[in-house]
């Protein structure tokens, strides 16, 4: 079946249901349906056709998990249904399974839902767009300000020192480009509990000596772990090379995700 006929059979599928978006992991082609569609980058087949069916179908449920993660954080879509459409498949996520994936509350008794929702949607649009043309990394400690403040040091001129606010909010996106600017200088955002930027472009004071990462985490993950180990904060970094978003507590990685459909804008037809 070529990917006409299959985004074709996935928009009647789409319309059926009702379902939120038809995310798309083919070539573009023409597509009558009222249900938005996601265009994502194609996969690569030379890797497909060595795989069996169900390794293939565990591959496009991962790849579609990431982008229903993305979906939530980005549009704050809670329920409903996403259709996703493969080289050899069509399969349905229900946007809740990755809603939960994440589970904000397991952070609540430091940081505030709406707060942790507010740093890890900005995480993703600096993951998936970058800046300038280029990938960039960064990292937000959250938590108690003077705790963070205090075991770190400035590496620049603080941004926010005697700012409003109203400018500070980290809840509100009107905020998000400036922070994205900032957010191509060295050092990390110090985030107090209230979701209000203290600083940025400060380094941790934290000895990384006995943090154990997986292989291929530099030194900003670590300084992360470090200091979430030593101090009750989270630590949400986004990675320059792939965009992974980590969430940090008590020194370890407790969420990985993984923005690797960098999505263009949502085009029907």
């Amino acid at each position: 079946m070529n990917d006409e006929m299959m985004m074709k059979a996935a928009a009647e599928i789409a319309a059926s249901i009702s379902a939120q978006a038809i995310v798309s992991y083919t070539q573009r082609c023409e597509c009558s349906t009222d249900v938005p569609i996601i265009w994502v980058r194609e996969l690569q087949m030379d890797v497909i056709q060595d795989l069996t069916m169900p390794d293939i179908l565990e591959m496009c449920e991962h790849h579609l998990l990431d982008t229903a993660i993305q979906i939530y954080l980005q549009k704050r879509l809670e329920h409903g249904h996403v259709v996703g459409v493969f080289p050899y498949a069509i399969l349905i996520f229900d946007i809740e399974e990755g809603k939960n994936f994440i589970r904000l509350q397991d952070f609540e008794d430091i940081v505030p839902r709406e707060v942790m929702f507010s740093v890890l949607s900005l995480a993703m649009q600096i993951a998936v767009e970058g800046r300038e043309g280029r990938t960039i990394g960064t990292a937000f400690i959250i938590g108690d300000g003077e705790t963070i403040l205090r075991h770190s040091h400035q590496a620049i001129l603080n941004p926010y020192e005697g700012q409003h606010q109203g400018v500070c909010d980290i809840k509100n996106p009107e905020n998000w480009e400036s922070i994205k600017e900032l957010a191509q200088l060295d050092g990390i955002f110090v985030v107090n509990r209230d979701g209000f930027i203290l600083a940025s472009g400060r380094y941790l004071d934290a000895s990384a000596r006995d943090v154990v990462l997986p292989g291929g985490l530099g030194g900003r993950h670590r300084a992360t772990a470090a200091v979430t180990r030593e101090h009750p904060v989270i630590g949400v970094t986004v990675s320059e090379s792939g965009g992974t978003i980590r969430v940090f507590r008590e020194g370890e990685v407790k969420i990985s995700i993984r923005p690797q459909e960098r999505r263009s804008p949502a085009a029907n037809g």
